[in-house]
């Protein structure tokens, strides 16, 4: 796995001299200074903000960094809003200061509804007609859904390996918007540009990233904000999971889809820059009677934990294939050729010698520090190592994935976890440890 050493990594802020000298001289200072995990880049920023920035500092939010873009990673309400840079520094290795506000945001999520700004999501154009043969030769699923699909998907290499982790969004016959995670924009656009074949017929590849905001509803409550704040039809039937389709919000037309990344009802609103602050505060105004809070970034990882959800570069990355991460139900063999198709059908066939589990620490309901990487032992022999992890607050387990040998990813099967903090007993759970049946998820 190269992922590490690729130039598309980068985003064209690199190309931005002032912006390069400043992040080299940050990088120099780690020479011979530990970085802690949560650590936060302190030089050149703010570089890039959501059109909603006043109105995230209006409310206290505490600023992460990704691709350039100024992002919450959580809110501290009634204080000033800041940046984080070398906060993990001060804490060390124990429970992040945070933990408690994390825990609101959570909670909100699970039991009422919270709002996330999400604006550094990537969005990528992809139109004309060689968009439709480019992304079926490029994905695993099939694309040619109706109008109004989203498709959640991977692009993969030829060994089956996945490049990418995204939705594909079809807005019309030769029209697709491709969403991907903030810090993959560049390496996903790049993808999409190398496998362009003009046989396919004239494509337009474009990066509307900075076109467009993205507010996240999620929640019990989302459907309700929603009915408050637009005429049309949002009901369940009207408007059903991965479903796309605009709506009008005070005479702007927003794009909104019906996804989740935390496994709850909701929508992902892209809205114009221009009318985003418009239906932000109609957002907030409509929420007040829901008990709505702000959540940011860092509360994302436990929530999609507990749902099962995957995170590309460490759970899912160039060496593992969607058979082996659970991933599956998005391969389409029967749609044609595509990249890895071969190396899929092949390991079908013979079956996968690894699998992507579920773990949670057992005898303590107290947070404990995953960072990722840890060793994990089957008896006195090391098997695997952690691929991420985080405390489930609803859940009340820490959790974790590793990929264990197939023989060994049953549940019940228990095992060692090397921590910070010493070896713990960990065991093999469900996959999905909230919602397993998605009911919330598709309300």
């Amino acid at each position: 796995d190269v992922y590490g050493y690729r130039a598309t990594r980068f985003g064209n802020y690199y190309s931005d001299f002032n912006y390069a000298a400043e992040r080299t001289m940050e990088s120099v200072k780690y020479y011979y200074r530990l970085r802690f995990p949560h650590d936060e880049h302190e030089r050149a920023r703010p570089h890039r903000v959501s059109p909603l920035h006043y109105r995230l500092l209006e409310n206290g939010a505490v600023f992460g960094e990704k691709f350039g873009w100024e992002r919450v990673n959580y809110f501290q309400p009634g204080k000033e809003s800041r940046r984080m840079g070398e906060d993990h520094r001060a804490w060390g290795w124990a429970k992040p200061p945070y933990f408690e506000r994390m825990r609101q945001e959570h909670t909100a999520t699970r039991e009422r509804v919270a709002l996330y700004d999400l604006t550094s999501f990537g969005k990528i154009e992809v139109k004309g007609p060689g968009a439709l043969p480019l992304l079926q030769r490029l994905t695993s699923s099939n694309i040619n859904k109706p109008v109004g699909s989203a498709i959640y998907t991977q692009f993969l290499n030829t060994r089956g390996g996945i490049e990418s982790d995204l939705t594909v969004t079809r807005l019309g016959e030769d029209h697709f918007w491709v969403i991907t995670g903030s810090g993959f924009i560049a390496n996903d656009h790049a993808r999409l540009l190398m496998h362009v074949d003009e046989k396919d017929g004239d494509v337009s590849i474009r990066d509307i990233t900075q076109e467009y905001a993205c507010l996240a509803l999620w929640g019990p409550k989302a459907r309700d904000v929603m009915k408050k704040i637009t005429s049309d039809d949002v009901s369940n039937e009207a408007h059903p999971y991965l479903m796309t389709k605009p709506v009008n919000i005070n005479g702007a037309r927003v794009l909104a889809q019906r996804v989740s990344y935390t496994g709850e009802l909701g929508w992902e609103l892209y809205i114009p820059n221009n009318r985003a602050t418009m239906v932000w505060d109609m957002l907030i105004e409509a929420g007040k009677e829901f008990g709505m809070e702000l959540g940011g970034y860092k509360v994302l990882d436990p929530l999609r934990l507990e749902k099962g959800f995957k995170y590309f570069t460490v759970d899912i990355t160039p060496t593992t294939t969607p058979y082996e991460a659970g991933l599956g139900f998005c391969v389409d063999l029967e749609k044609g050729e595509f990249i890895g198709r071969e190396a899929l059908v092949k390991q079908k066939a013979e079956g996968i010698t690894r699998k992507l589990c579920t773990l949670t620490l057992t005898g303590t309901e107290e947070f404990v520090q995953i960072y990722g990487g840890e060793a994990v032992y089957h008896g006195d022999t090391l098997v695997t190592r952690v691929r991420s992890g985080g405390y489930g607050f609803t859940v009340k387990k820490n959790i974790f994935y590793a990929y264990l040998p197939i023989e060994l990813a049953k549940k019940g099967e228990r095992f060692t976890i090397e921590l910070i903090e010493g070896n713990l007993e960990a065991e093999v759970t469900a996959n999905v440890l909230v919602d397993p049946k998605s009911e919330k998820l598709k309300a």
